[in-house]
């Protein structure tokens, strides 16, 4: 069987590293790191200080490409730890000095990257029982401590914490200051960080526990060839023990590891304990799968040669949980995503949006209620500001900033024949969010309007454009769609005036035998 190589280059706030891997059954052919990077103080520093050295090395990678006649790959970057302004500098300088160009990934698509991981992580592991009891999967990362929930195989939930380098600063600027013994100091800081999760987790001893992202017990326990494994309970708690204590020098001669990894290790073993004796697990098991695992589990979906199905699957399950917590009406709006998808799929040739829209569309009409919660006369604004303040995993920052934005606008108090609820806000968007915004907005509107009454009066649309720029849409019902109409009338505005388009609503009778 031919093998589909494929060269991905990663760039952590540790190192940057190349992997070309046969994408058929993910095996890997090369793998070149780099030297680890100096862990800088604060944002603006993250990169810039390791600037010749990650040149450098990717001018060695773009040789190793060459010399397997690789001409497919893609090079990704962390961007959790910079902010915008330094990531337009660092990809600038990237491409000017190797000519390369750097796709960032956003926080919520490293999390969505882990959790793909992890799901292979469960069906590497050979255990019966995993794939069907209780499995969380803990993630440690270079700026966040990762917590997700799956259970008979799919995704649940997934949980935040912050620990990166400006809280393992605080953790060092603590233990420096005290007299006290450093490991008790760091129990009651992560402690503390942990206490609010911890009153949202259940102790259940049938659960199990991946470790995922841990370089000191990846080395000791997986053997070189090995991607999961499995220790038990007493196993875990002697290495801790035994860990623990030992200075950041002798961390980095037992278990090879880089000193950047090793400044993390301590906090990062308290973290893990602190999980176990929370959860109570009855298996525990380590991985090295993360994030490029995800990101090649996500290429070869993209080629066809692989199928992944969970990678939608995943974020919408993420949106569902955040409106079931802002006690949104799974009803109602499992009903205008339903109408929001039909109409988007019927008008692809008048709105000639990108596919990945549709799943945008859909996120849209999940969350747009979620506002509700706060305050039900700006509800459409709170939503807006709820998903800034809680991104979608999975998305971009851009396309986060799109579901934010279609939720923003779903308004029609004020003004309904404009897209927006304060021009000025809008008008800050770039063009391009603009034009996707305005026209996802409009069709969620019309779709909300169909079930006015939270009722699911109706149950199905038919939708018809004619030549003469005419849109019926026939709802199949025998029920009042009085308040339905009314608002569908309210709503149309802005789809009439965004697509150039006469839209109009019809009730037929539902066929009885």
């Amino acid at each position: 069987m031919k093998k589909k190589l494929f060269g991905l280059i990663y760039m952590s706030s540790y190192k940057i590293q190349l992997n070309i891997v046969d994408l058929k059954d993910f095996s890997i052919i090369e793998k070149i790191d780099s030297p680890s990077f100096i862990q800088a103080d604060n944002k603006s520093e993250v990169f810039e200080q390791d600037m010749a050295k990650i040149c450098t090395a990717i001018i060695g990678f773009k040789e190793a490409l060459k010399d397997y006649r690789v001409k497919d790959f893609k090079f990704y970057g962390n961007s959790q730890l910079i902010d915008s302004l330094s990531s337009s500098y660092i990809a600038d300088q990237i491409k000017f000095r190797t000519g390369l160009e750097i796709e960032w990934l956003s926080s919520s698509q490293i999390i969505h990257t882990k959790v793909l991981s992890g799901i292979k992580s469960l069906h590497s592991v050979q255990d019966s029982e995993i794939g069907v009891k209780p499995t969380y999967l803990l993630s440690l990362g270079s700026a966040m401590i990762n917590l997700s929930l799956f259970e008979n195989d799919k995704f649940v939930s997934a949980w935040s914490l912050p620990l990166g380098p400006r809280e393992i600063q605080q953790i060092n600027q603590i233990t420096t200051d005290s007299p006290s013994n450093p490991i008790d100091v760091i129990n009651d800081y992560i402690r503390s960080k942990i206490d609010h999760l911890a009153r949202q987790l259940q102790t259940n001893s049938n659960c199990a526990v991946i470790i995922q992202h841990t370089d000191v017990m990846s080395n000791h326990f997986l053997a070189e060839n090995d991607t999961a494994d499995e220790i038990s309970r007493d196993t875990f708690e002697n290495f801790y023990e035994q860990t623990i204590e030992m200075p950041s020098s002798i961390l980095q001669h037992t278990y090879q590891l880089e000193p950047a990894v090793a400044e993390h290790t301590l906090p990062n073993l308290i973290v893990i304990k602190r999980f176990i004796d929370l959860l109570n697990p009855n298996k525990i098991f380590i991985t090295d799968m993360s994030v490029i695992t995800g990101l090649l589990m996500e290429e070869a979906d993209r080629k066809r040669i692989q199928k992944n199905k969970y990678g939608n699957e995943i974020i919408m399950t993420y949106a569902q949980n955040m409106a079931a917590r802002y006690l949104v009406d799974p009803d109602h709006a499992s009903t205008i995503q339903k109408f929001a998808v039909h109409i988007f799929d019927r008008l692809r040739n008048v709105h000639l949006l990108p596919e990945k829209d549709r799943l945008l569309l859909s996120l849209a009409a999940t969350v747009a209620d979620i506002g509700s919660f706060v305050n039900q006369v700006c509800r459409y604004e709170q939503s807006a500001e709820i998903v800034d303040a809680n991104k979608l995993i999975g998305l971009s920052d851009r396309d986060n900033e799109i579901v934010s934005e279609i939720c923003r606008y779903q308004t029609t108090d004020e003004n309904p024949s404009q897209p927006d609820i304060g021009g000025y806000h809008y008008r800050q968007l770039d063009p391009q969010i603009q034009l996707e915004v305005v026209k996802l907005s409009a069709i969620l509107r019309i779709a909300t309007a169909l079930d006015a009454s939270h009722k699911q009066k109706i149950k199905k649309i038919v939708i018809s454009l004619k030549k003469d720029n005419q849109l019926i849409i026939r709802a199949k019902t025998n029920a009042d769609i009085t308040l339905e109409r009314w608002s569908f009338n309210k709503r149309a505005q802005l789809f009439e005036d965004v697509f150039g388009i006469k839209v109009s609503l019809k009730q037929e009778g539902m066929n009885r035998r």
